[in-house]
């Protein structure tokens, strides 16, 4: 994944992002909260428990955001002290962002995604990354699967910030990838299904 777009800004790119995403409900983070590295402190200070396009993309708060952390750091080895979470999207997955020295090395966006218990690099910074989301032709977090989710299900309403659009039957587990074996629950209860299980399939 690849974008030429320059270094726009956090409030830039998260004004395009909003643009193509709109704001469809917030938390409100608590009045005491854990402390976010500094290089989130812009988007959690602007952006914290936000849902976009009912459910489509959430921002964690900095509670939530800590409770993935350890989430993450158990799938993935070495993560600890280098990627901090920032967002989920509708499937579940987690989206953080290299929070080392930015003078040692250019910082990047990683995804990491708890159903297939495995990372993937984007090679973008944030600012680069929200514009790469917010791009239809790039559909860099699958919307358009979330789209026809929605429309297959119109009852469901908006997906909450403690829900996800999960598989009924895990993919490693041979369920199907396709919207009949999607359903809507709980968030914590299906990425800690999904951890378990890719964690087992890894050790077997």
């Amino acid at each position: 994944m690849v974008v030429e777009t320059g270094s726009l800004g956090v409030n830039m790119s998260l004004d395009i992002l909003v643009r193509r995403f709109p704001e469809t409900g917030a938390v409100e983070p608590a009045e005491r909260e854990h402390h976010v590295p500094a290089p989130l402190a812009a988007v959690f200070g602007r952006m914290a428990g936000r849902t976009l396009a009912e459910g489509f993309l959430r921002l964690h708060t900095p509670a939530s955001a800590h409770e993935s952390y350890a989430l993450c750091a158990r799938l993935i080895g070495g993560l600890e002290g280098r990627f901090f979470p920032f967002a989920f999207d509708w499937s579940g997955r987690e989206l953080l962002f290299d929070v080392r020295d930015p003078e040692a090395r250019p910082r990047y966006v990683i995804m990491v995604d708890p159903e297939e218990g495995e990372h993937y690099t984007t090679d973008l910074g944030l600012d680069d990354f929200w514009v790469v989301v917010a791009d239809e032709d790039e559909d860099a977090l699958a919307f358009d699967y979330f789209d026809e989710w929605r429309k297959a299900n119109p009852g469901a309403g908006p997906v909450g910030f403690d829900q996800v659009v999960g598989y009924k039957v895990p993919l490693s587990l041979g369920g199907a990838d396709d919207v009949a074996n999607l359903e809507l629950t709980g968030r914590q209860v299906y990425v800690e299904l999904c951890a378990q299980i890719a964690l087992q399939l890894r050790e077997s």
